[in-house]
């Protein structure tokens, strides 16, 4: 070796070190910050309940008795209350089982597919098989235009629900997509670059979109924010007193099963204000501005499908059957009075519907005209309720599913019967 190029060499060993000396205390600084934003306003780069739900798949895999997982996206997290389906499934079918609640924001199907394939080798290190798994179909997350949303989150969900296998498969194909997907899972505590300054970047649009409606607000609408924000205020000393441990409740938590902190779980006042919380988020300005996020966002009325998505919906669903004795698909409750779908967009839900259950063969849950909610079991155009919708619908659906288990049951019953005789 000559003399220049050992010189060589460790000129650029001295410039990686001083480089990788300089980046650690930017990179703790970094993870400061964002760890403190989280801290005290929540979940406000979208991952702290995907990275809580990661940390817990050896718990769910691990439960004893028979289990059912509902993976959806944020109508799933807001809409299913594990403890109040379990309590009805026992009740209709006679069968005990533990739920899940495994509903995130953002959760279109290219994020669903690597969260249900890495939920499928976790219970199969475990040896064992979940007994339902539901999956929930989000049309408005498998549109065009939500594949074009929000584009600098996608590597970041991506880096966070990956495995680390995943991740180092990525260095042979692409090697600047690997340091990158190393960094924000490694290095930022699951935040990239992208998403902090793409999200202030998306903040500072809609601030600007949604001038012109502030501007038009009355003096009815400006008291029903402030009302809002006091009751807000209120609920959250309440949770906070009376549940230390869960009032993160957009953390995945085994205590409550995944779910969110429910209506049984607050003192009678807690109660009221959470009722008057979504009474007064019904305001119609304030629908009316959700309705136009909604369709700008994610073309919630034609529903003009990506072919991509869809693949990998179908995708997630052939990994669900991976782990679980039954899977089916669940399309939630829509809000009839404000989500109006075009008859092009109700066209396309069906014909979609009807496909899925072709590609797949499960069966197919559609809850999108169910008569029994109504306006005031969500509280906003999308999201149903925790006073009234969540409990209302985890209700429906265990009754529904609980004619597989009471089959379950009789088949069981019959093979003893038999094995008895002989």
């Amino acid at each position: 070796m000559s003399s220049s190029t050992s010189s060589s060499n460790k000129i650029a060993f001295y410039t990686m070190f001083i480089a990788a000396i300089t980046m650690l205390p930017a990179v703790g600084l970094v993870n400061w910050l964002t760890r403190s934003a989280e801290s005290s306003a929540g979940d406000i780069f979208g991952i702290q309940r995907i990275r809580s739900v990661i940390e817990s798949m050896d718990y769910m895999a691990e439960v004893d008795g028979n289990t059912a997982l509902f993976v959806g996206s944020s109508l799933v997290k807001d809409g299913f209350s594990p403890r109040v389906f379990d309590d009805a499934l026992e009740q209709a079918s006679g069968t005990r089982v533990t739920s899940f609640n495994v509903g995130m924001g953002n959760m279109k199907p290219s994020y669903q597919k690597i969260l249900v394939r890495r939920i499928a080798e976790t219970f199969a290190l475990h040896q064992r098989k979940a007994a339902l798994t539901l999956i929930e179909f989000n049309p408005f997350l498998v549109t065009d235009a939500r594949q074009q949303f929000r584009p600098f989150m996608t590597e970041q969900i991506q880096a966070v629900l990956m495995s680390p296998d995943e991740v180092v498969d990525t260095l042979w194909d692409d090697p600047e997509r690997f340091a990158r997907l190393v960094s924000i899972k490694y290095l930022r505590n699951g935040v990239s670059a992208e998403a902090i300054t793409g999200g202030v970047r998306f903040l500072v649009g809609q601030a600007q979109a949604q001038a012109p409606l502030m501007n038009q607000l009355t003096e009815d609408q400006l008291k029903h924010i402030q009302q809002l924000s006091e009751f807000r205020s209120e609920l959250n000393k309440y949770i906070y007193q009376e549940h230390p441990v869960t009032r993160k409740s957009h953390v995945w938590n085994p205590l409550t099963q995944g779910g969110l902190i429910d209506m049984m779980d607050l003192s009678p006042q807690a109660q009221t204000l959470a009722a008057k919380i979504s009474g007064e988020m019904r305001h119609p300005k304030a629908l009316e501005m959700d309705l136009a996020g909604r369709i700008q966002c994610c073309d919630i009325e034609n529903l003009s499908f990506n072919d991509k998505l869809v693949d990998e919906f179908i995708g997630t669903v052939k990994s669900a059957q991976r782990f679980s004795d039954r899977v089916e698909i669940v399309v939630m409750p829509r809000n009839r009075k404000w989500v109006q779908p075009s008859p092009e967009g109700q066209q396309r839900l069906a014909q979609m519907l009807a496909h899925l259950q072709q590609a797949t063969g499960v069966t197919v849950r559609n809850y999108q005209e169910h008569e029994a909610f109504d306006e005031s079991a969500f509280y906003d155009v999308t999201h149903l309720s925790m006073d009234a919708g969540r409990p209302l619908f985890s209700t429906i659906l265990a009754q529904d599913v609980a004619e597989y288990f009471t089959q379950n049951n009789k088949q069981l019953s019959d093979m003893n019967g038999q094995r008895s005789l002989q």
